[in-house]
């Protein structure tokens, strides 16, 4: 393993750390590149958490207010309409909150709503810093220190460690051990008999020991320009990675689908998977004729992006589902499907229905004012948990469709 990557990064030190860590810093040069095709941009969503207060009770990574849960730990790993779920379920206790305080209620676009929920998302991408006393018991079982030097105490026969401690993110190191991944698995063959294997956070403890014994700890920290999913979406098919793993991560008979393989895992673990599993792909690829790739600059913090997005941007749905809640969930009170006078809009002729999002932006708008009229008629809330709220919007998109359909015809 060489040094760390040579490309030309950010530079910030005090305590505009723990926010640039998040993959804040380089903003701009982010939205410069290709915006992703996706509903949602991060970007814009951090923007927004801030100038629509959300940050006065929600924290992401210890930093903001402490009334609502801290950002950065909940919901991970969940799609795009079950963290609207989540929103949607803890929406009582954000009402009286606000109410109590004299704020008014947020509004929000479709667009909008879908960079928030992405920004929540994409902070959940981010480790919290690893355990420096782990990271040196790694370094030492896993004869890391055989071949490798820290702070001048380890092995001569690898380059030392130390210019990694540059950064609080393990990705740069992450990056390193797969691009020289070929020849550390023959010496380590030939030395140890035994491959190297990371389990859950071990990565980041190793990085977070680099940082507290190295020589050069004490230099300004690095920052990487924030993770693009799209532009590793444009690697993940460049370094040909479909051909075992589909065009979308879904898997093919030669490879695993991605999607469930990286569920509920931060950077340092999705990376130690990479790393896991790095040999096997190897063979794979050399029996294919495929060259075994390299990253350079940010190049694998992208494609580590593009695997934890694949969860997020989960599509399909059961709309037979969607009927059934629609009624189990007491929706139809209000919303009756038959076009009768009702308290709320028909949804079938709501252009609310027409879109991924758009329900979800449309009850969080009203959510006041479905508060206020539940709260009349002692009705319990109603709570959307694992992939409800995602049914729930195809069911009313078909039957928004059908009813567009049959106007079109009359």
């Amino acid at each position: 393993m060489t040094g760390p990557p040579r490309t030309p990064w950010g530079r910030a030190t005090g305590a505009a750390a723990a926010f640039m860590m998040l993959g804040l810093v380089g903003a701009q040069a982010v939205h410069a590149q290709s915006a992703p095709p996706f509903p949602g941009d991060p970007i814009a969503g951090r923007r927004l958490f801030v100038e629509r207060r959300c940050v006065r009770c929600h924290a992401i990574w210890g930093n903001g207010g402490t009334l609502g849960p801290d950002f950065a730990s909940a919901g991970a790993g969940q799609s795009l309409h079950q963290l609207a779920g989540m929103f949607w379920n803890h929406t009582p206790r954000m009402i009286e909150t606000v109410r109590s305080r004299g704020v008014g209620w947020p509004r929000f676009t479709e667009g909008e709503l879908a960079d928030i929920i992405s920004y929540i998302y994409y902070v959940k991408l981010f480790d919290a810093p690893g355990d420096a006393a782990r990271g040196e018991r790694w370094f030492s079982e896993k004869g890391c220190v055989e071949c490798h030097a820290v702070g001048r105490i380890g092995g001569t026969s690898a380059p030392p460690l130390d210019s990694y401690a540059r950064y609080i993110a393990p990705i740069a190191l992450a990056q390193g051990l797969w691009n020289h991944g070929p020849r550390m698995r023959l010496r380590q063959a030939a030395q140890q008999g035994w491959a190297l294997r990371f389990l859950g956070r071990e990565i980041a403890d190793i990085q977070a020991f680099i940082r507290e014994r190295s020589t050069q700890r004490a230099a300004p920290v690095t920052f990487l320009l924030p993770p693009n999913p799209t532009n590793g979406r444009k690697l993940f098919a460049e370094r040909q990675c479909f051909r075992c793993h589909g065009s979308e991560g879904r898997g093919t008979e030669s490879g695993p689908d991605l999607r469930s393989a990286t569920e509920h895992l931060h950077v340092s673990e999705i990376a130690g998977q990479l790393w896991n599993h790095s040999s096997a792909m190897a063979a794979a690829m050399q029996a294919r004729g495929i060259t075994f790739p390299e990253f350079r600059g940010s190049e694998m913090a992208d494609v580590i992006a593009f695997l934890y997005y694949l969860r997020f941007y989960e599509t399909g749905g059961n709309a037979a589902a969607g009927q059934q809640l629609f009624a189990a969930k007491g929706c139809v009170t209000c919303h009756p499907a038959d076009g009768a006078a009702s308290v709320g809009p028909d949804l079938a002729r709501s252009d609310a229905a027409l879109t991924p999002l758009g329900l979800a932006t449309a009850m969080w708008n009203h959510a006041p004012a479905m508060y206020d009229q539940m709260q009349l008629a002692d009705a319990d809330w109603p709570r959307f948990e694992g992939d409800e709220m995602r049914d729930l919007a195809l069911y009313l998109r078909a039957v928004a469709a059908r009813e567009r359909g049959a106007v079109g015809q009359r």
